[in-house]
């Protein structure tokens, strides 16, 4: 199992990309957290925004579609695409399987 994290800053956004990818079977889910803040540096200065946070459940044969897809449809022109190996249990591997394939 692979998740995607990505950030954006408006809810609508957010809520679009997750459906994107989950009607392109791209991913089984994506949760997008409550509103927080992200403290970065941009262009030489410190930039603080609010922001919306994506994870992006896939697996290995769907990550490079997944990241070809955030870098071609997120608005930002640098967008967070940080991409983690994770062990899930059976049923959830399963069930992940069957929503992407």
């Amino acid at each position: 199992m692979i998740i995607i994290l990505t950030s954006i800053d408006d809810k609508n956004k957010a809520k679009a990309i997750a459906q994107a990818l989950v009607e392109g079977k791209l991913a089984a889910c994506v949760q997008i957290s409550a509103q927080g803040t992200s403290v970065y540096q941009w262009q030489g200065k410190v930039c603080k925004d609010k922001e919306y946070y994506l994870s992006i459940k896939t697996d290995e044969a769907h990550q490079a579609d997944v990241t070809a897809w955030l870098e071609t449809n997120h608005p930002y022109d640098t967008p967070e695409i940080i991409s983690l190996h994770a062990k899930a249990s059976t049923e959830y591997q399963h069930w992940l399987q069957s929503e992407i394939r």
